[in-house]
């Protein structure tokens, strides 16, 4: 058994008998003192046999894939994510049972995986259901799509890819691109706004000396989904906090979360390295002249125009109309194609060209024709009055209305 495989045995033990901390510190240090060989001495050897607690840790490491970089499981590779824990950490966990300083702390290290999810293998059955998942829920775009394709074949076969950067207006359909890439890779999703993501503890944790430290955004993705591998995707990159900030920049936390010495991810909290290396990473923005040159180095942009009008139109049709009269009762609504055709037209006369322009004013008839089919008990039917009334209500500069006791 080499040095490396029996700290991550000792690692697993101390995480699950706290009360072996002793014992397992212990033979850290003996260890530390044989120098760099590799293999365990004979006085190592010795302790091991008078501790026979780490029997059956010892035979799931001596059964353990030889590759170090990751593992072959029957629904794909797994790669770890963290390195066995240090002298002075195992210290640390020992006073977690006194201490509430270093309680949570210890709860937090105890919840980091171990190692990623299965990353997914491509072939001919994953691309056609990666389409099906697409046409479920987004139109068209399907140049778009070929790019996220091309990103899961690397990432299916070196647990690494370059991020995404999808910019456009707002309302063309960033979020729910960033979402599907997810649910076509088959991996949880952690979705943060950028100005959430640089403020407080940020993407690398505050440190473990003020009251409400933790983790930073990436361990803490992990921590929630319980993998090394959650995709994450932070909307509006380009925006950071402001005031009186202690949290760094944004964009500066970036540029080493997606160098490649990531493999090394420090979190200021936990105060051990992370491999963040094999997270996929997905961000949206409105505008690239905020972004540093260096970052937008790390990523591949791709720029998503606005929608014309037979695409508005489709969308409409085939998305956001279903989708309305399934939240509010279809049997309540008679929202004909015509009505719909007209109410787009309107719109996009007055200069609406993002969809959820198309979206509120489809929400705002459906939901008041349902009301009023509740309070007739009647079926009730799209006007063409309503139609205007809706449109002029999300046109541009006539988003308010005014109620109250003034009308």
């Amino acid at each position: 058994m080499t040095k490396k495989e029996l700290y991550r045995v000792l690692e697993r033990t101390a995480l699950k008998q706290p009360n072996l901390a002793a014992e397992i510190e212990q033979l850290v240090l003996m260890v530390e003192a044989a120098g760099e060989a590799r293999s365990v001495d004979e006085k190592v050897q010795a302790f091991l046999a008078e501790h026979p607690f780490l029997a059956s840790c010892m035979r799931d490491a001596d059964d353990a894939e030889q590759d170090p970089e990751s593992a072959l499981k029957p629904d794909g590779r797994v790669f770890p994510v963290h390195k066995p824990f240090a002298a002075e950490i195992l210290q640390r966990m020992k006073l977690a049972g006194v201490n509430e300083h270093y309680r949570n702390w210890a709860n937090a290290l105890k919840a980091v995986p171990e190692s990623t999810m299965p990353l997914p293998e491509v072939n001919a059955a994953f691309i056609q259901a990666a389409r099906a998942c697409w046409k479920q829920n987004i139109y068209g775009n399907e140049e778009i799509l070929r790019v996220i394709l091309r990103h899961s074949i690397e990432y299916s076969k070196t647990g690494r890819t370059m991020p995404i950067l999808l910019v456009g207006d707002p309302g063309v359909g960033k979020t729910l691109v960033a979402k599907n890439y997810a649910r076509i890779l088959g991996l949880p999703g952690s979705f943060l706004s950028g100005p959430s993501a640089s403020a407080g503890r940020g993407l690398s944790g505050a440190p473990n000396l003020y009251v409400g430290a933790g983790t930073g955004a990436v361990v803490q993705a992990m921590i929630d989904h319980g993998t090394g591998n959650p995709v994450i995707c932070i909307d509006e990159i380009e925006k950071t906090a402001n005031g009186y900030s202690r949290a760094p920049s944004l964009q500066n936390e970036l540029l080493s979360a997606l160098d490649e010495s990531n493999s090394a991810w420090y979190d200021n909290f936990l105060e051990i390295a992370v491999d963040a290396s094999h997270i996929p990473y997905i961000f949206t923005a409105n505008d690239l002249e905020p972004i540093s040159a260096p970052l937008l180095d790390r990523m591949e942009v791709i720029r998503m125009e606005s929608p014309a009008l037979d695409t508005i139109r489709n969308i409409t049709k085939e998305f956001t109309l279903p989708q309305a009269l399934a939240a509010y009762g279809s049997d309540q609504v008679e929202f004909g194609d015509h009505e719909l055709d007209m109410l787009v037209d309107l719109l996009w006369a007055q200069g609406g060209r993002s969809c959820r322009v198309y979206q509120k004013a489809v929400e705002m008839l459906v939901s008041d024709a349902c009301l009023a089919g509740m309070e007739n008990n009647r079926k009730v039917q799209i006007t063409e009055e309503g139609i205007r009334s809706a449109a002029a209500m999300c046109s541009r500069g006539r988003s308010t209305k005014q109620l109250g006791f003034g009308t």
